[in-house]
């Protein structure tokens, strides 16, 4: 379901998603056979994949990332995204909540002005947006800080038949330790080099030829949380505290720590 309200522009979506993670050569046989179902690719996605970055807000103490390795009913992350690597006027602010298997996110549209205005003292100008409102209200309450940005690009497909079904393939995910939306020098890591990752977003039943599509194809669902996985690389003290107490030797010893506790990827994406 999405709505929209007033000149705010505020958009409104429940819908439940599932995630799969797909090799590059597995990705093109999905894709082939997404072409021959009632799909289309949908506006920005019709010349080529388009970028996604995100800023990510969380406390000191990780809530918004331990609550989503929890399954926390009800937990929200808080976003400022673009769709662009350098200042625009077309930024995205954004709360997503989970709440079993539905994901709920509210979103309006800022100007790079209000973003720098937010980033200054985390207010906005005087405004009546409740997402807005919202947003900065959660911050201040909850003295929450950017923490990481996390890039991808994506290819999205929706349905010619009706508007609840929407699947996107993202590529290339990244994620830096960042305070910022555009830093001046980027160093991003990348999290499954070689990988893509498919979402399956709709808002009342599955397709049947969906869940043929996903039979057919041998895919197995994954929980797959691109802020979660940017903080385990970006913070490993925080996802494994014996880290802390070797003060980060280094990021070859962080790596093998991790690997020798059986890393994984944990948590739903938001």
């Amino acid at each position: 379901m999405i709505i929209r309200k007033g000149r705010n522009s505020v958009k409104t979506t429940a819908r439940f998603e599932t995630k799969f993670r797909l090799s590059q050569s597995h990705y093109y046989q999905v894709r082939n056979e997404l072409l021959g179902a009632p799909m289309e690719a949908d506006i920005y996605s019709r010349e080529q994949a388009y970028l996604i970055r995100s800023l990510y807000f969380d406390d000191g103490d990780y809530q918004a990332y331990r609550d989503n390795l929890a399954g926390a009913w009800g937990r929200v992350k808080l976003r400022i995204r673009t769709y662009l690597p350098y200042p625009n006027d077309r930024l995205s602010v954004e709360l997503k909540s989970k709440k079993g298997g539905l994901t709920i996110k509210h979103s309006t549209f800022i100007s790079f002005a209000w973003y720098e205005h937010f980033m200054t003292d985390y207010r906005f100008p005087v405004n009546n947006n409740p997402v807005l409102i919202e947003f900065e209200r959660q911050v201040l309450l909850n003295n929450l800080r950017p923490k990481v940005i996390v890039q991808y690009h994506r290819h999205g497909f929706r349905s010619r038949r009706s508007g609840d079904l929407r699947i996107t393939f993202d590529h290339g995910v990244c994620s830096m330790w960042s305070k910022e939306l555009f830093p001046a020098n980027c160093f991003f890591r990348q999290h499954m080099p070689g990988n893509v990752v498919l979402e399956i977003k709709h808002t009342g039943r599955q397709p049947l030829w969906v869940r043929d599509l996903v039979q057919k194809q041998g895919l197995h669902w994954i929980a797959n949380s691109k802020y979660a996985q940017s903080i385990e690389r970006a913070r490993p003290d925080v996802f494994y505290p014996a880290l802390a107490q070797t003060g980060f030797a280094s990021q070859r010893d962080s790596g093998k720590l991790i690997s020798q506790h059986k890393f994984r990827m944990r948590g739903e994406n938001l």
